[in-house]
């Protein structure tokens, strides 16, 4: 707002003024004029020829200014434009048209460069150089069509401000701050180079290649340092690259000048960063060199296009003491015969205007102060030749008057013979023009973009000390197109020792641990286990895959090793040869208990359900073999159900077992009875196996067991089987330890029967076994980290030791009886047995024989009925009939005898 009201404020007055004063007067002295030739098209130029104003902080009124410092790089920039239009008036480019030209001595200061611009605006053919005011100047046509200069941003702006009003086109060939792209503010300027951005861009690039991360800035005071500061500080952040100072010079060549040129020495000299970024003029990084080579300090220097190829700078004494310089320059080209053009010059050196002037003036100067040949480290003075100071802004001052050229065939509409000649149109015909123009060049295309600037590049120079004289030399590239840089091999070698950093670089298997706030200030830690990083300086270690382990201070991964109980394990061969042999002794056993199938020591042993109780530990034993190799889902699920129905089907048989000694040596008679009716040894096998099935039924439905990786192991993956609920495994298992009690109890309970008979001992024995071995097993199993490949041997192990001791202890007995006590195995020495055990219990009982005791199952017992063998029975028996004693001794021995067979039979 205040801006636009301080434009109509402005117009306003200029309504007026042009009401009461239509003419006003702009004298300017010919002597500022540098050079000047007349034409149909005026071109205006402003060249920082001298390097300061004098005595501007003690001017007290208007008056006339005086330069110093003659530059005579920039003297060829103000050659080249004089060259470029002679070219193209000896030329048919535009044929009937002559160009002239007004080149001023801007002095390296905006208060010049304003004096040569109300020149420029003045009104053309104006006898007495005045300049018109009108609140419109839509047909005011100025004294030049174009501007071409200044190479100083700060001069730049200030004069584009002036030159925007009435939109003459102004094209620079060396002013490259970022805010001149802003169309907004400066719609009639244009350059024949690309934005500082880009330059800065490629500063932190050249940074981030080199692995600089700690830098000093330096900058001059004005809108060209300030812009350059604040995006190279932008870029850099970007790339974790950190300042540890930034400095501002002023432009002023006063006190307070040198007083902040020594404190920035004094800070350069303290700093420990190793690498200098310098946005300044040549003017004041040739003060600050001449400081510093005094004092000896050697840092690594990377120069903007201000001063990167400063003559005067590389001239200083001892020169290569301040260390490496790396400037960047605008990628430049080649103006034909201007090599020619500039050695004649210096040979015969002649004109009138005031550019030749000062020139031979500098000429007489250098050879008057002259050093000796043989100081090869003395060069202030040195003369210079064309090859030591050819510069890319040189080729932008003849980029620039070819644009112009491009633009005015366009509106003259010029063909290889003529042009529609009318010289009387406004400068903005010709910006118009001038956005869209492009040409060839024997170096390629040239056009400007949309913001006015050039798309060309950076040349990235050194300079090298050759034969007592500092030389550029190009080291590298910078494309504004595809932003990318480019280094020569050989000096990046040579600049791997420079060290610019604020801590050493953490190398790839560490991790950077911040020291403060500052994110270049760090420690270095070596990344735990588990965890890596692949790259220099990384901020954080990553994690490794699930499947991948890593050590301390890794920079890489490594796949773990897949671990399970393999069947060439040594425990694995152990466990097959225990099955296969358990396995093999189930074979012979129901070899030999089928050829004895009708033995006293068969039919005591169970009988009929020796057959499923053989079957059942086999199928225990298969079940161990689920429990090695890789595991499957399949071989997960069915390993744990085929162990529990059928070691539960074992166990129910030796449930009726025990039972059935209980009921075969129960001598009361109620007791007797009660069990009699409960004893069915079929449906009790069914139903106890039943509800295992339907235990483990439930289990694989509801949450069936399946293979997991287990990574708890850093360098393993363990596979192993997931129980899926740890409750149905508990109550399968408890399930069976339940009925193992009460077989335990059972076989406990009938411990004192006929030891021929007795079985009670090795169920006892048996089941204790299991007993012990499960609760072990439980406890194990509870409080081990499933962290081995082994841990699936706990389980198989208790399922053999579970398996072989029914195995032993059921079976072995008999087969003892069968195989080497063949004597005893006939139903005689049974009955003797029996008879003496129940003599000793004072008791006796026998089967009441009756039409259905021959169709009894085997091994079902008949009804017993108990008597008393003492002083009772033989008193009863002397009552009832009076025999002689040996009647009464046959008939008790054949009683006796019959009830024992048929007491026998039920075993």
């Amino acid at each position: 707002m205040v801006n636009m009201f301080s434009t109509l404020v402005m117009l306003s007055v200029s309504c007026w003024a042009s009401l009461i004063h239509p003419v006003s007067l702009c004298n300017i002295l010919d002597d500022i004029v540098a050079a000047r030739a007349p034409g149909d098209i005026i071109i205006g130029g402003l060249f920082p020829v001298h390097d300061k104003v004098e005595h501007l902080d003690s001017r007290t009124q208007p008056g006339r200014l005086y330069c110093s410092g003659f530059d005579y790089s920039t003297f060829l920039h103000a050659q080249a434009m004089i060259y470029s239009i002679e070219q193209i008036n000896n030329s048919t480019l535009l044929p009937g048209v002559k160009l002239g030209y007004e080149i001023y001595d801007s002095c390296s200061d905006v208060i010049t460069a304003i004096q040569a611009t109300t020149r420029f605006i003045s009104k053309f053919n104006s006898s007495d150089t005045r300049i018109e005011v009108h609140c419109n100047y839509t047909n005011y046509i100025p004294n030049v069509k174009a501007v071409v200069g200044d190479i100083f941003s700060e001069i730049s702006i200030a004069v584009a401000r002036l030159l925007n009003l009435y939109l003459i086109p102004q094209i620079s060939y060396g002013s490259s701050a970022e805010t001149l792209s802003d169309k907004t503010t400066f719609a009639s300027f244009l350059r024949t180079v690309p934005n500082d951005n880009h330059q800065t861009l490629a500063m932190v690039k050249l940074l981030e290649s080199f692995n600089w991360n700690w830098i000093g800035i330096i900058a001059s005071d004005d809108a060209y340092g300030q812009a350059g500061l604040k995006s190279l500080i932008s870029h850099a952040q970007r790339l974790n690259i950190c300042v540890d100072f930034q400095e501002l010079i002023p432009i002023y060549d006063n006190e307070e000048h040198d007083v902040k040129i020594n404190a920035t020495a004094e800070k350069i000299m303290k700093s420990t960063a190793n690498v200098m970024i310098a946005f300044v003029r040549s003017s004041d990084i040739f003060k600050l060199f001449t400081i510093l080579i005094q004092q000896n300090v050697t840092k690594t220097w990377i120069a903007s296009d201000a001063w990167s190829n400063a003559r005067h700078v590389a001239s200083i004494n001892h020169i290569e003491k301040i260390g490496t310089i790396l400037g960047f320059t605008f990628e430049s080209g080649t103006i034909p015969n201007f090599k020619d053009y500039i050695t004649k010059l210096e040979m015969h050196p002649q004109g009138a205007n005031k550019l030749m002037k000062d020139y031979i003036g500098f000429l007489n100067k250098s050879d008057t102060n002259k050093p000796n040949r043989n100081d090869s480290n003395s060069q202030q003075n040195k003369p210079q030749t064309f090859d030591q100071t050819i510069q890319p802004t040189t080729y932008g001052v003849y980029l620039a008057i070819n644009a112009i050229v491009g633009a005015l065939q366009r509106i003259f509409n010029c063909t290889q013979k003529n042009c529609s000649l009318n010289f009387n149109f406004p400068p903005w015909k010709l910006l118009n023009e001038l956005k869209n123009v492009n040409f060839k060049t024997e170096d390629g295309k040239f056009e400007f973009d949309s913001s006015g600037d050039s798309s060309n590049g950076y040349d990235i120079i050194t300079w090298t000390m050759v034969e007592g004289s500092i030389q550029f030399v190009k080291v590298g590239n910078y494309s504004v197109m595809n932003r990318m840089i480019s280094i020569d091999n050989n000096f990046r070698n040579k600049a791997k020792h420079v060290f610019s950093n604020c801590s050493r670089t953490c190398r790839a298997g560490e991790v950077k641990t911040a020291l403060s706030e500052n994110p270049c200030c760090f420690d270095c830690s070596l990344c735990s286990a588990g965890f890596y990083s692949e790259k220099n300086n990384s901020n954080k270690c990553k994690k490794c895959p699930e499947d991948q382990w890593s050590e301390n201070g890794s920079s890489m991964c490594q796949n773990k090793t897949i671990e399970f109980l393999l069947w060439r394990d040594a425990i694995s061969v152990v466990l097959i040869i225990i099955v296969i042999l358990g396995i093999f002794i189930i074979c012979a056993l129901i070899i030999l208990f089928t050829k004895y199938r009708s033995t006293p020591a068969m039919k005591t042993a169970g009988g009929w359900m020796c057959y499923i109780m053989l079957l059942s530990l086999g199928i225990g034993f298969v079940s161990v073999l689920f429990f090695i190799g890789e595991p499957l889902d399949w071989t997960c699920t069915i390993r744990q159900p085929l162990f529990g129905i059928s070691f539960t089907l074992c166990v129910s048989c030796v449930l009726v077992k025990s039972y059935r000694i209980i009921l075969a040596f129960s001598f009361n008679p109620n007791i007797h009875k009660r069990l009699k009716n409960i004893y069915k040894p079929v449906p009790i096998i069914i139903v106890t196996t039943g509800i295992q099935v339907v235990i483990c039924s439930i289990w694989l439905s509801l949450s069936a067991p399946k293979s997991i990786q287990n990574r708890d192991r850093p360098k393993v993956i363990l596979l192993l089987c997931h129980e899926g609920s740890y409750t149905a495994f508990t109550v399968m298992l408890g399930y069976i330890a339940f009925l193992a009690c009460v077989c335990f109890i059972l076989a406990f309970k009938g411990r004192k029967a006929p030891e021929m008979f007795n079985e009670a001992k090795f169920i006892t024995f048996s089941m204790l076994v299991y007993l012990i071995v499960w609760i072990s097993f439980g406890v194990v199993y509870v409080n081990i980290e499933v962290s081995s490949k082994y841990f699936p041997v706990t389980e198989s192990i208790a399922i053999l030791a579970s398996v072989y001791s029914i195995l032993c202890c059921h079976f072995f007995p008999a087969c003892y009886v069968i195989c080497f006590k063949r004597e005893s195995n006939v139903e005689s020495n049974y009955l003797i047995h029996a008879r003496e055990h129940f003599k000793q219990k004072g008791k006796f009982v026998c089967p009441v024989i009756n039409s259905n005791t021959e169709n009894n199952t085997v091994g079902q017992p008949s009804s017993m009925i108990e008597v008393r063998a003492d002083l009772e029975f033989e008193q009863q028996a002397n009552q009832r009939a009076n025999h002689t004693d040996q009647i009464k001794n046959d008939q008790s021995q054949t009683l006796e005898s019959n009830c024992l067979r048929k007491r026998h039979k039920s075993w």
